[in-house]
């Protein structure tokens, strides 16, 4: 009888657990939506313009106080860039859409060598993201271009014909911890309609 009562206990305890846990997954299910708005607020961003690439097949959000400058580039790899510059001119980069069917992480490995070989990026660290349900990467690194040391942010999207980037430098000295927050707002604002 004694084994019994013990295995009751543990199984209350065991199904108490699993309940919390419950619960607890399901708080942050509800807060993940609300902390977008939360660094949005943190920058003072009061509205999101919405721009549009490619036929409206990418659609993407920026803060409606940046300016913003589309240009276009010669040959076919880069189809889409937008530059921006934030209202307070902290923070600058760029949305674009390159055509490009070689392997996303291949191509950043590339990159990284290319840059290192110029001695122009330190700190480098990739990891894995998942926006939109698509797979992709996000690149930090410090990098030094007239003699001022910039911190970089560029998350790259892949998608059916090549891939989305989106760059944000800060000059180190300006940069604040909470800024990676809204970048990673403002990435998770990318929308992309295959056919």
């Amino acid at each position: 009888m004694k084994i019994i009562i013990m295995n009751r206990r543990k199984l209350q305890v065991f199904l108490i657990l699993m309940v919390l846990m419950a619960i607890l997954f399901g708080v942050g299910e509800m807060l993940k939506g609300q902390l977008k708005s939360v660094s949005f607020m943190q920058n003072n961003i009061k509205a999101l313009k919405t721009f549009e690439a490619l036929d409206g097949s990418i659609s993407y959000k920026l803060p409606s106080e940046w300016t913003t400058d589309i240009k276009s580039f010669p040959g076919n790899q880069i189809i889409y860039h937008n530059d921006f510059t934030s209202k307070d001119l902290l923070i600058n980069g760029f949305v674009q859409v390159w055509d490009e069917q070689e392997d996303l992480k291949e191509f950043l490995d590339i990159s990284k060598k290319v840059s290192e070989g110029q001695n122009k990026i330190k700190n480098y660290k990739i990891t894995n993201i998942k926006v939109d349900n698509k797979e992709g990467y996000l690149v930090k690194y410090n990098m030094n271009s007239r003699d001022i040391d910039y911190t970089a942010y560029e998350y790259f999207i892949k998608y059916k014909k090549g891939f989305i980037r989106f760059s944000f430098f800060t000059k180190s000295k300006d940069f604040k911890e909470y800024m990676k927050a809204l970048y990673d707002s403002i990435v998770k604002t990318v929308e992309v309609k295959e056919a």
